[in-house]
This record gives C-alpha cells, sequence and structure tokens, in this order.
C-alpha cells in the first residue's frame, strides 16, 4: 500500500494546495494531509480550523486524511505515520533548488521514503496562502481573494477579516441607524458562521450583495432591499424549515428597532423576508429583484451551481438519503413548473435557461 504525505502550514490552503491533494489522492492508495504545527510561530489560524477547512474542502477524497504535523523533521513524520512517500509542489526554479536539496536531505535520514515532486498548472503558481492574505483589507478585497480559495476556506476568511463589513456599514449610514451597529454586524457574522451552514453563509450574502450592486439603480427603495438582504437567512435551521423566514423576521425587527432605523423601512425590510419563502409570484417590483437574487445560484455556471447542490444536502445531512431526495425533488420541481423562475426581465435574460439546464440536470441525478 502506498501512502503518501503532503505537508504544509495550509494558512489558509489555497486551491493551489487542493490540487495537489486532489493529484496526490489519485497518486497515492492513502494520501496523508499534514497540517503543520511550529509552537515558535503564530499562524492566522488555529490547528483546529485549519484542519476544518480542509476536511470540508476534501469530503469527496475518500482516501485523504488530516493530520497533525508537529516540530519535527518531515521525513522522521513520515516514517511514524508509515508513509512511502513524501509529496511536494515545485513553482518555480527557486522552489526546485530548495525541494531537491532537501529531498537528498531526507534521504539520507531515510531512504526508504521517496519523494515526488508535483508541478501546478501555470494558472495555479502564483497562488500562495501569503499572496492571498496580502490582498486583504483594500476596498472590494472579498472578490478578489474568492478566485483563490476553496469554498469552505473563503468563507472562513470573510468570518475572520470580517467580510463585506465596509458595505454593512455605508449601509447604516444611508438608513441613518444610531448605537451600536457593529453589534449587529458580529450577531449576523456569527449567525452567518454557524458550523452547519455549507451554502447559507456569508459567502452567499456576498454574492447577493454583488447582484444588489447590478440592479441598485432600478429599486423604488434599494436600502430596504439591501437590508433585507443582510438579514433575510440570519436564522436558518433545517429542523424547522416553515419557520425561519418569520424567526428571522422578528429577529430583524428587533435589531433595527434597537438601531432606531424608520419604522416604515423596517417593515418593507420584513416584508421582503418573508417573501423569500418563495410560495408565490409577486407584483412589487423591489420584492421581485429580492427573490431573483436569491435564486441566482440557479442559474450559475454548471461547477458552482453542482457545488451549491452537495453544500444543500450537507446542510440537510441529518435526513435519510430518500428523505432529502424525495423534499429535495419536490423543491426543484416547484420552481421548473413555472412559467419563468426569474420574476425580473434582468434576470430572466442572466439566468432563465442555464437556471433550467442545471434544475433538469439536478433531477435526473436525484432521481
Amino acid at each position: 500500500m502506498k501512502t503518501g504525505v503532503y505537508a504544509g502550514s495550509f494558512d489558509p490552503g489555497t486551491k493551489g494546495h487542493m490540487w495537489m491533494i486532489k493529484e496526490g489522492s489519485e497518486l497515492f492508495d492513502k494520501l496523508i494531509v499534514a497540517i503543520g504545527t511550529n509552537p515558535g510561530k503564530k499562524p492566522t489560524f488555529s490547528f483546529e480550523e485549519r484542519k476544518e477547512m480542509l476536511e470540508k474542502s476534501t469530503r469527496g477524497l475518500s482516501n485523504v486524511i488530516i493530520d497533525e504535523f508537529p516540530n519535527k523533521y518531515l521525513v522522521k513524520y513520515a516514517e511514524s505515520v508509515g508513509a512511502t512517500h513524501l509529496l511536494r509542489g515545485i513553482r518555480s526554479e527557486k522552489d526546485f533548488e530548495s525541494e531537491n536539496e532537501m529531498r537528498y536531505i531526507n534521504h539520507d535520514i531515510n531512504p526508504d521514503i521517496s519523494t515526488v515532486f508535483l508541478m501546478p498548472n501555470r494558472e495555479l503558481v502564483q497562488t500562495s496562502s501569503s499572496t492571498v492574505k496580502g490582498l486583504i483589507g483594500p476596498e472590494g478585497w472579498e472578490n478578489e481573494i474568492q478566485s483563490y480559495l476553496t469554498t469552505p476556506v473563503y468563507n472562513k476568511m470573510l468570518e475572520r477579516f470580517d467580510g463585506y463589513f465596509s458595505n454593512w456599514s455605508d449601509l447604516m449610514k444611508s438608513v441613518n441607524a444610531k448605537g451600536d451597529t457593529r453589534a449587529v454586524y458580529d450577531l449576523l457574522k456569527t449567525n452567518y458562521s454557524e458550523p452547519h451552514r455549507d451554502y447559507h453563509n456569508l459567502i452567499h450574502i456576498g454574492n447577493s450583495l454583488n447582484e444588489f450592486e447590478k440592479i441598485k439603480s432600478m429599486l423604488n427603495d434599494p436600502n430596504a432591499v439591501e437590508l433585507a438582504i443582510w438579514m433575510h437567512d440570519a436564522i436558518y435551521r433545517t429542523d424547522i424549515i416553515q419557520d425561519n423566514e418569520q424567526l428571522t423576521g422578528n429577529l430583524s425587527s428587533i435589531e433595527l428597532t434597537n438601531l432606531s432605523v424608520h419604522n416604515a423601512l423596517i417593515k418593507s425590510v420584513d416584508d421582503l423576508i418573508l417573501a423569500t419563502k418563495h410560495e408565490d409570484q409577486v407584483t412589487d417590483k423591489d420584492t421581485q429583484f429580492m427573490l431573483d437574487i436569491d435564486l441566482a445560484i440557479l442559474g450559475a455556471p454548471k461547477n458552482d451551481f453542482d457545488e451549491y447542490e452537495q453544500n444543500i444536502r450537507f446542510e440537510y445531512s441529518q435526513y435519510s438519503d430518500e428523505d432529502y431526495k424525495k423534499g429535495r425533488i419536490e423543491v426543484l420541481n416547484q420552481f421548473l413548473k413555472r412559467k419563468t423562475i426569474f420574476q425580473t426581465e434582468f434576470f430572466k435574460d442572466k439566468y432563465e435557461n442555464e437556471a433550467r439546464n442545471n434544475l433538469k440536470r439536478s433531477l435526473e441525478m436525484l432521481r
């Protein structure tokens, strides 16, 4: 049995790391992804956080194990776990020189453990943890780092570095909010960071805000729609599905009242939140845009939509496959039976055809 060890700090893990892991999982019968823990260094994320991100990112790879690599020689660690190979990545001539030198040293320590080098695709060569962290800070950083990270890692980065907080601050000024607006943001961030959320998290809010910016000028009350985007999934439990919107509306009303937001605006936000049950076609233009934003993922490119479907399944992991399939088929059929999935011309033109193709493909897989 060939066992490989791929070690690194993974602080955070990137798509470059994931490429190495996927390739390694095909090369070896078992691949141990070893997270380095050095008491002399202070990582951005704890070992537990890095382990969680890697476990979520590798859920489809059954022969991959995430482990801790303590402050010792890598080849000694590999020996302790019964590994036959070390897996290393080469991105440049400089990498090759240092890695090749280390290969000889490792061979001197234990000649029975071989080193395998892999070179990532060109688009991944500049993807590194330090590069990603170096992009954080300037306006719009949330969108700039997304392409470098897997979804679980990207969501954790938004949690750690207050993703879209500048958007929230600008919105609070627009609605003349008073009091501790930061505390409400922190409450929302905490809720959207709950461990069972694989889709209804900060990424969903960020993607919705990006869609909102494209149609903001078409709205009668953009503040109400933007507030509803922030609030609409603040409570999301998969065991009380029918009550989520009502409970979220109640929470939103309480928090916005505490911020002295105008009553009429609070009522508008509550109405928009309740509409995200997606039970009826509506005639109010702002509500139509709100609902279309919430469903934009249905018209995403194939890979993104398939990841969304997978993440929804993870969120309902307490249900058996049979029960989940039955419920999911019913939901997807309801959207397909509509004359149009999207209610505004903007989103129909942008997403309708792709959404129907995605839903039909998903239904075929479920059946």
